[in-house]
């Protein structure tokens, strides 16, 4: 008998200009990217949230950039999960876990950083 195997999940192709649909965040402090707060600031706007432009994939693996409402851009790497469809992220300020399925993204992130704290999950589309 043979023993069997777990075959992993072909990961989505993620290429491509990710603009935010829905968006919520709590934030708290001082950072580059945001208005200084000394009480939490609650947003629901979508224009507050950041985009995404991922231009390399191999395999699980990709990366691109960041913008902000600002103009601020930030390099941002990740790794899609065994199951094909969830995946993590890292830029110097934070971390993110998501799920794409189709031309749809549900990303939530966690900023802790000095002086600024925040939380988000945002709904992206893929242009």
């Amino acid at each position: 008998m043979l023993p069997s195997v777990a075959l992993a999940a072909e990961p989505p192709k993620i290429l491509g200009h990710w603009v935010p649909v829905q968006f919520v965040s709590a934030t708290l402090g001082t950072s580059d990217a945001l208005p200084p707060s000394t009480k939490p600031v609650y947003t629901t706007d979508p224009a507050s949230a950041w985009s995404y432009d991922f231009d390399a994939q191999d395999g699980a693996a990709f990366s691109g950039k960041s913008k902000g409402p600002s103009g601020k851009s930030r390099y941002v790497v990740g790794v899609f999960r065994q199951d094909g469809k969830s995946f993590v992220m890292s830029t110097t300020n934070g971390n993110a876990a998501g799920e794409m399925e189709g031309d749809r993204i549900e990303l939530c992130w966690t900023d802790n950083i000095p002086d600024f704290i925040g939380a988000s999950c945002t709904v992206y589309k893929r242009q």
